[in-house]
């Protein structure tokens, strides 16, 4: 198995950092192989620019962005850690969305209008945290609204149907024990690839 994890933190000593450790362990345990992609230690640019609008109607892309599209077809699957801010991914994140999901690669429009996604041989697995309640984020609507952006919005529109999302909520609040059960539920769903 070939796993690409983009993780999306500052922090590598955040939980999000303790989430990627988890997951390259439990990789290594069962000899995958796996390509971390630190997208602020590498200082990747999330802004899509006109020079990216240019390229993209002539169906190139910029250098930092073949080299993404390289890596997500090696990868059988693949992992998304990041923490929730305002509602969403952060900036960087979705950058990468917007600069590396890009039509031709990971999605074609058809002759009727619709689209078809192109990376329907993936699976993926995303892992956000928050300092809400889960109880807060369901009574607001943005827990169902946050998964369905991610999933249905992004991931299933570029053809990933099989994809597992968790929200790891109230990460600042919680007790160790917590945060350990949380750190097992990561390492449960990755064992499952």
């Amino acid at each position: 198995m070939k796993v690409l994890i983009i993780f999306g933190h500052p922090n590598p000593d955040s939980f999000n950092g303790l989430i990627l450790n988890k997951i390259k362990n439990k990789l290594t345990e069962k000899g995958y192989e796996f390509i971390v992609k630190n997208l602020y230690d590498s200082n990747f640019n999330p802004m899509l620019s006109m020079g990216d609008f240019i390229k993209m109607t002539s169906k190139t892309v910029s250098d930092d962005v073949a080299l993404e599209h390289s890596d997500i077809g090696w990868a059988e699957a693949i992992v998304l850690i990041y923490p929730v801010w305002w509602s969403g991914p952060p900036a960087i994140v979705k950058g990468w969305f917007d600069r590396v999901l890009t039509e031709g690669f990971a999605f074609t429009y058809k002759t009727d209008g619709s689209h078809e996604g192109l990376l329907k041989d993936k699976q993926a697995f995303i892992f956000s945290t928050s300092a809400m309640t889960l109880e807060k984020m369901n009574s607001l609507g943005l827990a169902k609204a946050m998964e369905d952006i991610a999933v249905k919005g992004i991931l299933n529109y570029c053809g990933i149907t099989n994809v597992t999302y968790r929200n790891l909520s109230e990460v600042p609040e919680t007790d160790d024990l917590i945060r350990n059960q949380m750190l097992q539920d990561v390492e449960n769903l990755i064992n499952a690839l």
